[in-house]
């Protein structure tokens, strides 16, 4: 099966519009089922509203949708005048995406529905030996037990999504020199997993595909914001206009070396207080044991750093005014620095927290993070800055990757728009 690169997500937001020239009707069409998808019961005459388009034009393409089964009547409801409008929902059953979180501390798979909804979910440990060609039999042998175990159709399965940590090259499909996961200096993740599992594959940066998770699961999703992902590592995906950014090489939002604390150690870099010596987990886990606050763990091991972490939090939250909480609370100032950076700088509307280390994280960073970011905003005048966590929790790689996976094969041009027993 030939390997392509994930296309790019459409516009959101309050203008989009459709066109009723022939030569986009796969954006028309695409353009309807999101709309379905987003807002369930919704009616023929509230799609012409929305879209632009004439009403012929939606009754074509909701025709077209049905058939495919990917939409479906749900009945009819009496308006002011008029006959009664026909309503439609997604098919939920209609379509499934495979999403895979490659963490160097666990290994988050979910299969997603076309409607959004999550069926099945497994989260492990990350296997012993990281080493590439084990890892992949690991995940291919945990993806087929997915599958049978959610009891559904094979051919239902569009692709997978995986997201990982960078740096990526998505053109190829492949994660190069992981700093976080040996021996991954070179791995043909795409061509690899579409050889074990004979699907489409598709890879997106974490990060990345944690911002995506968020467009796709809210229905009115913000439409300028940052995800901060807290998982081994740290980073941000961005959201403008609606729009995933992704920078020239698809590997943007790397704020490992922003300033959390200006009164911070120097860093390797030469910057001082960077968020890699002030808040990563390793950080926080190194210095509590060697103040003895937790039991010394190889730094180098991302799950135990895990456990260790878990296990700060919640001396910290015991203790709120010791000194587990004192490294905890220096951690939120930190990432709530930085993201206030960003909001300034980008103009952004809000800031979302997530990722594997969140729940460990989020009482902490919650209490200290929306004032800090309120107080230094600089375009108050004008609007405010939401602060919240994810509506996903830690789910939210896996998630963000079976969304991109959806809209690489779904809501795409009509000669790749799957249906089901036909061939063109």
């Amino acid at each position: 099966m030939p390997s392509r690169a994930p296309s790019p997500l459409p516009p959101r937001g309050p203008r989009r519009r459709g066109s009723n020239l022939p030569r986009v009707a796969d954006y028309n069409q695409m353009l309807v089922l999101d709309l379905v998808r987003r807002s369930p019961g919704i009616s023929r005459v509230e799609l012409v509203r929305e879209t632009g388009l004439t009403a012929q034009t939606v009754s074509n393409i909701c025709r077209r949708l049905t058939e495919a089964e990917l939409i479906r009547e749900t009945g009819r409801v009496s308006g002011a005048a008029g006959a009664p409008r026909t309503i439609f929902e997604v098919n939920g059953a209609g379509r499934y995406t495979i999403g895979l979180h490659i963490d160097p501390a666990r290994l988050t798979f979910v299969i997603l529905t076309l409607a959004g909804d999550t069926v099945q979910r497994l989260s492990m440990r990350t296997p012993d030996t990281p080493e590439p060609g084990a890892m992949l039999a690991e995940i291919e042998l945990r993806i087929r037990e997915l599958i049978d175990a959610a009891d559904i159709p094979f051919v239902r399965v569009a692709a997978i999504g995986v997201a990982t940590p960078g740096p990526i090259d998505v053109a190829q499909g492949s994660v190069r020199d992981a700093p976080n996961l040996p021996g991954w200096e070179d791995v043909a993740l795409r061509e690899d997993l579409e050889e074990r599992l004979g699907l489409p594959v598709v890879v997106e940066k974490d990060t990345t595909a944690a911002a995506l998770g968020e467009l796709w699961s809210n229905p009115h999703p913000p439409q300028n914001f940052a995800f901060m992902y807290l998982g081994t590592g740290a980073g941000a995906g961005i959201v403008l206009d609606g729009e995933v950014r992704r920078g020239s090489s698809s590997n943007l939002g790397n704020i490992g070396h922003m300033s959390g604390d200006p009164n911070g150690p120097i860093c390797p870099c030469g910057g001082r207080g960077c968020l890699s010596l002030t808040a990563l987990p390793a950080t926080l886990v190194g210095e509590a044991a060697a103040r003895e606050l937790v039991s010394p763990v190889d730094l180098g091991d991302a799950r135990a750093v895990e456990r260790a972490l878990a296990e700060l939090c919640a001396a910290a939250a015991q203790r709120p005014g010791g000194d587990e909480a004192a490294l905890i609370d220096r951690a939120a100032r930190s990432y709530a620095r930085v993201a206030g950076q960003l909001a300034n700088a980008l103009d952004l509307d809000a800031v979302i927290f997530g990722g594997p280390q969140w729940p460990a994280m989020m009482p902490s960073i919650l209490r200290i993070a929306p004032p800090a970011i309120a107080k230094d905003f600089l375009f108050h005048a004008l609007h405010d800055v939401e602060v919240r966590g994810s509506s996903i929790n830690d789910d939210v790689g896996a998630v963000g990757a079976a969304s991109l996976a959806m809209w690489a094969t779904t809501f795409d041009a009509p000669t790749q728009l799957f249906l089901p027993g036909r061939t063109g």
